[in-house]
């Protein structure tokens, strides 16, 4: 019953403080858009590997800043734990094609230079079996946590981690009244036959990691109001277990609000809120060849564009 007590004071707190720190970034009145598109190896990659596609970035136009390379469109790139490399777009407005396609065809470049330099070839597919026991490539304490708790929690994580690759999509959050349809609209497009999971990827998600994955709210008809939905958003990651630590985030020796923010980046849910922006964010889509990424981003901001229209 304490305990109980604890969690919904926690919940009370930090959906306030999520609010306040929303608001905040409430400061643009014309939506933007964004994607994170993953690429994976054909083959499993190792330390070595990573290394040398460290050293051939900055020659292929991006600036190394920490573990980010960044490029002059306002592009970055990161790894991901099983060698997936990870194209991070910039914001762009809905009708900038011309910037769109800048960013494609710099994506392409790169996979090509990495593929005839190296003779690493990234392939924009869902799912590759097998790479359950390959070598982690990140050293990050995050990314090692992770991979320890993904041998007990669950029965695929590490299959998610290595062996799976996805496109986010990103829509930026205009104010509070803009939440709850935004995020109606993104839980209809998890679902439907040209954003939701493959078959294999979805029972990979399913069993990764109990607490973390899965929707992030069940019933999107029963929010009414902004403060219901971010108290839903609070409320599953209280509940999920800190990486770490391994225990529910209320019984973790730091119960911060950065401590709470740090704990939101660590949720595999279909859909979720990212407080860079801020915006919503779908998961659900496997990545898949540049040829036909076009016509999906298209799909994805018309669709948001005319939320009011059934899909």
């Amino acid at each position: 019953m304490k305990n109980d007590k604890k969690n919904e004071n926690l919940i009370d707190l930090y959906t306030s403080k999520l609010i306040d720190l929303l608001m905040k970034g409430f400061t643009h009145n014309e939506r933007s858009y964004g994607f994170e598109y993953e690429f994976i190896s054909r083959q499993p990659l190792n330390s070595k590997d990573m290394q040398r596609v460290y050293d051939l970035l900055p020659k292929c136009g991006f600036l190394k800043d920490g573990t980010i390379f960044s490029s002059e469109l306002g592009m970055y790139i990161t790894i991901e734990p099983g060698g997936q490399i990870e194209y991070c777009s910039p914001p762009l407005l809905k009708d900038d094609e011309q910037g769109f396609h800048k960013l494609i065809e710099l994506i392409k470049d790169t996979n090509r230079i990495i593929k005839d330099t190296l003779g690493i070839e990234y392939i924009g597919v869902g799912y590759i079996p097998d790479r359950a026991d390959v070598q982690l490539v990140l050293d990050a304490e995050r990314y090692q946590n992770l991979h320890t708790r993904m041998l007990t929690s669950g029965t695929r994580g590490k299959e998610m981690m290595k062996g799976t690759a996805s496109i986010h999509l990103h829509a930026r959050i205009l104010d509070m009244d803009d939440m709850v349809p935004l995020f109606g609209r993104f839980s209809e497009l998890s679902t439907s036959d040209e954003f939701k999971m493959s078959s294999d990827r979805r029972d990979i998600w399913d069993n990764t990691d109990p607490v973390r994955c899965g929707q992030l709210v069940n019933d999107f008809e029963n929010i009414k109001s902004p403060e219901s939905l971010i108290k839903e958003i609070v409320r599953f990651a209280i509940n999920a277990d800190d990486i770490g630590e391994n225990v529910p985030f209320p019984m973790k020796k730091d119960t911060s609000f950065e401590a709470f923010l740090n704990q939101m980046t660590t949720l595999f849910t279909d859909i979720r809120l990212n407080m860079k922006g801020p915006s919503c964010e779908l998961r659900t889509l496997d990545s898949q060849p540049i040829s036909v990424f076009e016509q999906k981003w298209k799909k994805f901001i018309n669709t948001i564009e005319n939320m009011n229209e059934r899909i």
